[in-house]
């Protein structure tokens, strides 16, 4: 048996990968900050209203970059919500305040890392199956 086939990695779209970040600093986190009230009951309360409101936030931007792209854009969104939660990271109180070192520590902050990246890339994926179903009810252009 004779397999041809052979994993290739594509080249990261940089721009993508930019404009990404940027809107999730632009349109999820400068919001935020301008409403200070809603930021300071999102880092006050529980870590799940904060994992929610960031989580859809990302998804949110995250779709909206894969429906705007051309072509499949995933990995982009999924790496770019992994350096937005870089800088989310530190403005979160409550992981912020723990002072656990070691395994615990690095295990959380690599599984907030990775539900990013997977979030990111969801998003995005949904955002180009919505742009492959407006391309199929449009009418074919000659």
């Amino acid at each position: 048996m004779n397999d041809t086939r052979t994993f290739r990695l594509t080249k990261i779209d940089w721009r993508w990968l930019v404009v990404t970040y940027c809107f999730l600093v632009l349109f999820h986190l400068l919001p935020s900050l301008l409403e200070l009230s809603l930021w300071q009951f999102l880092l006050s309360r529980e870590t799940w209203q904060f994992a929610l409101w960031a989580g859809g936030g990302i998804a949110l931007v995250s779709a909206y970059v894969g429906y705007r792209s051309t072509g499949i854009t995933i990995l982009e969104p999924g790496i770019a919500s992994m350096l937005y939660m870089a800088t989310l990271i530190p403005t979160m109180s409550k992981i912020r305040d723990i002072h656990a070192t070691g395994y615990r520590l690095v295990g959380l902050l690599v599984a907030l890392h990775l539900i990013a990246f997977l979030v990111g890339c969801f998003g995005a994926a949904v955002g180009e199956w919505l742009q492959m179903q407006r391309e199929k009810k449009q009418p074919a252009r000659s």
